[in-house]
């Protein structure tokens, strides 16, 4: 048992040293940094849409993503990545993914000011708090990391003219196991305990 309880501590130590040493802001397990856009698959579109919901667009994987805002309109125009042009400006901007993200990228263009990000409805990075939610001229590229990113709510200060390029990568939320799942690894585990115990019984005469 002593040998199983060493090995479970040991995963999870190398569980911890794994994680980013420059991590810019964690809030409640997730990381936003600013930098630049790798590979990621993009948010594609299938023709031209106006209005405060934009739905139909989707990632490469087929999975959807919608757009909002209650502060006017919006327009996505063409197929690629989505360039969401406001109008006359997005004082917000909410994204739905129907698939849960490990990472999602993003890019204000042409503007300036700051921005607040709640993520799935509860972690919020918000500014002057957040040193990093600064949208400065030209070309303003973030990445948020976590687990399972379903929901992104901006809001913005002044309002912005344009976002563009929201990109995900990385797996899909994984499942809860079901109950029956969780007896058969907690059955699984106490044989496993059980074998290690009686290997190390030692051989007693009479």
């Amino acid at each position: 048992m002593g040998k199983f309880l060493t090995v479970a501590l040991l995963a999870c130590g190398t569980s911890f040293a794994a994680l980013p040493a420059n991590a810019a802001i964690v809030v409640s397990g997730f990381t936003l940094n600013t930098g630049t856009f790798g590979a990621q698959t993009g948010v594609h579109s299938s023709g031209s849409q106006s209005g405060s919901t934009l739905n139909g667009y989707v990632n490469q994987d087929g999975s959807g993503v919608t757009f909002s805002t209650s502060t006017g309109s919006m327009s996505i125009t063409g197929n690629g990545e989505a360039t969401i042009n406001g109008d006359p400006l997005l004082e917000d901007l909410s994204v739905l993914f129907a698939k849960g993200w490990d990472n999602v990228t993003f890019n204000f263009a042409g503007d300036t000011g700051t921005f607040n990000l709640l993520v799935n409805g509860s972690a919020l990075f918000s500014s002057p708090a957040c040193n990093i939610c600064t949208i400065g001229n030209g070309n303003n590229q973030f990445t948020l990391s976590g687990t399972g990113i379903t929901s992104l709510a901006f809001t913005f200060n002044p309002g912005v003219t344009s976002t563009r390029q929201f990109r995900v990568e990385g797996v899909s939320q994984a499942p809860v196991p079901e109950p029956t799942t969780w007896a058969m690894m907690i059955a699984g585990l106490g044989l496993a305990g059980a074998a290690m115990r009686r290997k190390s019984a030692k051989v007693q005469f009479a």
